[in-house]
């Protein structure tokens, strides 16, 4: 009877051992898939962040020739009219800034980094100031400050997208330089 014991107890421990091992193959395998599933969430949401601020870069781009194009309307219609920013822009002009503007909008809501965002703000702000001036003086300083910033903000697009690159997640740290002459 002593040899069936040991049997039935050595039956046990090992259909113990073989569960034992069934389970912690089942976890190691659900962690393994629950990682790989993590790395491709975080793979496709830092191409969305790449394909959108290398999208940004040309929206940017266009946008700050649109409103240098405005900017030099202006310039010319005050040389006839001796008044500033009261001329109508012409109808390709007027859509070409609107779609400009909107698209760097639209995109630069996308962007995950909250530096990069405040940013682009902050452009958009002295945009729409050369667009509004009143004054050739005012216009003068708004254009000139939204090109260096604009100037800024292309090199922190380029910051933020190589970071993307380099170690898989925005870079928050940059901070702009104040601007000359901003108050």
């Amino acid at each position: 009877m002593e040899a069936a014991l040991w049997g039935l107890l050595g039956t046990i421990a090992g259909a113990a051992a073989s569960i034992a091992t069934t389970v912690i193959a089942s976890r190691n395998a659900a962690s393994l898939q629950s990682a790989s599933a993590r790395i491709e969430r975080e793979e496709k949401a830092r191409a969305f962040q790449r394909d959108t601020i290398i999208e940004l870069q040309d929206a940017v781009h266009d946008e700050l020739r649109a409103v240098a194009l405005v900017y030099m309307a202006d310039e010319a219609a005050y040389r006839e009219t001796h008044t500033w920013g009261r001329k109508m822009l012409g109808e390709e002009l007027n859509n070409k800034v609107h779609l400009a503007g909107r698209r760097t909008l639209l995109l630069s809501e996308r962007i995950a980094d909250d530096s990069l965002r405040e940013h682009l703000k902050s452009l958009r702000d002295l945009l729409n100031q050369v667009q509004m001036a009143r004054d050739p003086a005012v216009a003068g300083l708004a254009h000139m400050a939204a090109m260096d910033t604009g100037t800024l903000v292309m090199e922190h697009i380029g910051t933020v997208l190589r970071s993307l690159y380099s170690d898989g997640g925005p870079n928050n740290s940059f901070k702009p330089t104040p601007l000359r002459g901003a108050a």
